[in-house]
């Protein structure tokens, strides 16, 4: 089952229409527009995981918080295995503030939660994917928040799961325990969206799967940014089957400049051959010149832990849902075309596809633009 769905969410008795109300209703698009409605400062976060299992605080690609000036923080991480009985795959964060807006995602690959059993039995949790969303705006009076998530695949002890997209849906656990799927959580200014919530009483464990937070300021006290806020940034976590083998290959990536220098990152798998792609600096960040809608990055890499590598990744947003979305993948042990380098287009690798259009496919792409 596949699942994704905006629910709008009221922050303040005096809400503006919603985020996405300024752009045209017959083609509404996924970017997120930073406006002239300027906001006085932005909060943010997002993890892969957070919270306590197997006696201890566990935590993966967690950004940290945003700073109240604004800009773009990010994380990512291959495959976790982590205490009490908890694992995750491919995992990757991005927080990005500026302008009028703040907007947060999370995704993970692979969720796979199996507490030991005891007097009531264990439980397992299982995920192909998922990922979360929150988006906060201010308006001419208040603000604005919504909240999205995907979910793939979901079992709960040996169920499936039909995730049905309404905010807060529980399943609950053996012992006394519950999932909560598409936690929504709404405040003054801001909204945090968690894909998973696990609760497992008998095993101690509270933990999140797909954690992310946004929020702004408006009207009272500013707060003058250290530096202009972000112009043009990419960011998006998923999965395709465009591989060589046909096999799935997940991603998390992000691009853009910050602070006058190129920033992001990129963590890849294709579960097909095992290649894992990891991003060692960001060198280039560009609009694709056939396409306004898509980007076009250049990465100093690691190719299953090895350096020396390069990587050039075209990733287009083209609106919600977000299944015609693109995201391609090109590996290179020598100098890579333009405009990434000067060589000839010889890959050794390439993998691509949309986000489940006309192929298999799931997540996101989202461009976070100044108007």
């Amino acid at each position: 089952m596949n699942t994704k769905r905006f629910l709008s969410r009221p922050v303040t008795a005096s809400l503006a229409a919603g985020l996405l109300c300024c752009l045209p209703t017959s083609n509404q698009h996924a970017q997120i527009i930073i406006g002239s409605t300027t906001a006085t400062g932005f909060s943010g976060q997002a993890a892969a995981v957070t919270g306590f299992t197997g006696g201890g605080v566990v935590s993966v690609a967690d950004t940290g918080g945003l700073a109240a000036s604004g800009g773009a923080i990010g994380a990512a991480a291959l495959e976790t295995s982590l205490a009490g009985g908890l694992a995750v795959g491919a995992s990757h964060t991005a927080v990005v503030g500026g302008g009028s807006a703040t907007a947060a995602e999370a995704s993970v690959a692979n969720v796979n939660f199996a507490s030991s059993g005891g007097l009531f039995g264990a439980n397992s949790v299982r995920a192909d994917f998922v990922m979360s969303r929150a988006a906060s705006a201010s308006a001419a009076v208040g603000a604005t928040a919504a909240g999205a998530v995907q979910i793939s695949g979901l079992v709960v002890n040996g169920q499936a799961v039909a995730v049905t997209g309404a905010a807060n849906q529980t399943v609950f656990l053996a012992g006394g325990g519950f999932v909560i799927i598409n936690e929504q959580l709404a405040g003054v200014g801001g909204i945090t969206v968690n894909a998973l919530h696990i609760v497992d009483t008998v095993a101690a464990a509270n933990v999140v799967i797909g954690s992310c937070t946004a929020g702004v300021n408006y009207g009272i006290l500013p707060v003058t940014p250290t530096t202009a806020p972000p112009c043009d940034f990419l960011t998006g976590g998923g999965w395709i089957v465009g591989t060589p083998s046909g096999a799935k290959a997940n991603f998390g990536v992000a691009g853009g400049i910050k602070n006058g220098a190129f920033w992001g990152h990129l963590n890849y798998i294709d579960h097909g051959n095992g290649m894992h792609v990891k991003a060692t600096a960001v060198t280039g960040y560009t609009v694709d010149p056939a396409d306004a809608a898509c980007r076009i990055i250049c990465y100093d890499v690691t190719a299953d832990g090895v350096p020396g590598f390069k990587a050039r990744v075209r990733a287009c947003d083209y609106g919600e849902p977000g299944r015609n979305d693109i995201f391609e993948i090109k590996v290179y042990n020598t100098p890579p075309p333009p405009p990434c380098g000067t060589g000839p287009d010889t890959p050794i690798y390439s993998a691509g596809g949309d986000l489940g259009g006309s192929n298999p496919g799931g997540g996101n792409i989202q461009l976070h633009k100044c108007q």
